[in-house]
């Protein structure tokens, strides 16, 4: 979201921001609690995420170094609309609700260029909804393997997040995940090789993504 934030603006917006260490497993907030402001990850990774009353998680985002969380805040609510937890030691600034609101009211081209940010988030998200909503396992998993070789430039990444957070993020159950992704190695699309993942059929595999079933 500050991607177009110039070196004055990113400095001004620094000097408002607490800088706190989190402990991996450690809950920043939880659903409904008072939003007193926004994150920015500097290092490690945090996982947003929604929980049922049975005690049933969706991890709905993985945050990554740079990248901000909980902004939703500054347009709507008291409250957060989600739980947020740190995956790994992590280290985050926190923005308050007040100051920052108080600063682009003085500087009003910093909104700006945040909310142009902003809308590319948006379309992941929204696309992340539509795969959930209307793809099958096999093809969210795809998707997933997809975007993340381009993030790598390769068709051989490493799989950052243990199995089982993976099922959460793609709306399944570990048993679920396993069964997809055995079926993609008896056919040859990828191989596993402990945590790192190699495309050996890329054609295939965007032809999986576009919800062809296995």
């Amino acid at each position: 979201m500050c991607h177009g934030l110039d070196k004055s603006e990113l400095d001004t917006l620094a000097r408002i921001a607490i800088v706190r260490k989190v402990a991996s497993g450690e809950v920043l907030f939880l659903e409904g609690d008072p939003a007193a402001g926004f994150f920015v990850l500097l290092s490690g990774r945090v996982r947003i995420y929604k929980a049922s009353p049975e005690g049933k998680e969706f991890t709905l985002h993985h945050i990554s170094p740079g990248q901000m969380f909980a902004e939703a805040v500054l347009f709507r609510g008291n409250t957060y609309p989600a739980n947020a937890a740190a995956v790994e030691n992590s280290l985050v600034a926190f923005i308050p609700k007040d100051k920052f609101i108080s600063l682009i009211t003085t500087s009003p081209q910093i909104s700006m260029k945040m909310l142009s940010s902003l809308s590319g988030f948006i379309r992941q998200f929204n696309q992340q909804v539509e795969d959930l909503s209307l793809k099958e396992v096999s093809a969210r998993l795809a998707s997933y393997f997809l975007k993340k070789a381009a993030g790598s430039g390769s068709n051989v990444f490493i799989l950052d997040i243990s199995k089982s957070e993976l099922a959460r993020m793609l709306g399944t159950i570990s048993a679920t995940l396993s069964r997809n992704l055995k079926k993609m190695k008896e056919l040859g699309i990828v191989r596993v090789d402990g945590q790192t993942i190699t495309i050996l059929d890329m054609d295939r595999l965007a032809t999986l993504a576009g919800d062809n079933k296995i």
